[in-house]
């Protein structure tokens, strides 16, 4: 069997080798889109700092943008995380990807506003309990809320080789 008839799944492709061939494409689109992060991420971190900003202006705040960098430069890899699950999956049509793809970035960019927007009120309030909550609602967007995101917005359900009944 030739290397790229491998990764070509089938209606009897068996879990191990669908998991291979997801994680092998998990793997390759996440090295390709750090490489894409290294060079637009910072762009990307100074649009959540400034997108944060009209928020954090309803309390009669302003944004440091230099301190809006260093909180952004922990979040704004979420979206790297979120794209190559969307990216490693198979059998899902590519309009529905897209969509679902556009719909969680958006997502994700909301919920690292929320979080810059939370750092600097709890800086400014002076908030031990709001920086705890802050803390927390981070590391759940970043580790759990791109996951979350893959599995709602596409149906992994599907596509997944458990599911598939044995032919007769």
């Amino acid at each position: 069997m030739k290397l790229a008839q491998y990764f070509i799944i089938t209606e009897k492709t068996g879990v191990g080798r669908w998991t291979l061939i997801f994680l092998t494409r998990f793997v390759a689109s996440s090295f390709l889109l750090y490489l894409l992060y290294l060079w637009v991420g910072n762009y990307y971190a100074r649009w959540i700092a400034y997108g944060a900003k009209p928020v954090l202006a309803i309390f009669g705040y302003d944004i440091i943008i230099k301190k809006a960098m260093s909180i952004t430069e922990d979040i704004s890899l979420n979206p790297v995380v979120f794209f190559s699950l969307v990216i490693a999956i198979m059998n899902i049509k590519l309009r529905k990807r897209v969509s679902a793809a556009i719909l969680g970035f958006l997502i994700l960019s909301a919920a690292n506003i929320l979080t810059v927007f939370m750092a600097f009120l709890s800086f400014y309030k002076e908030s031990e309990t709001l920086w705890a909550g802050t803390e927390f609602f981070n590391l759940t967007i970043n580790f759990f809320l791109p996951i979350f995101l893959w599995f709602i917005l596409l149906p992994l359900g599907s596509v997944l080789p458990l599911n598939r009944s044995p032919r007769k």
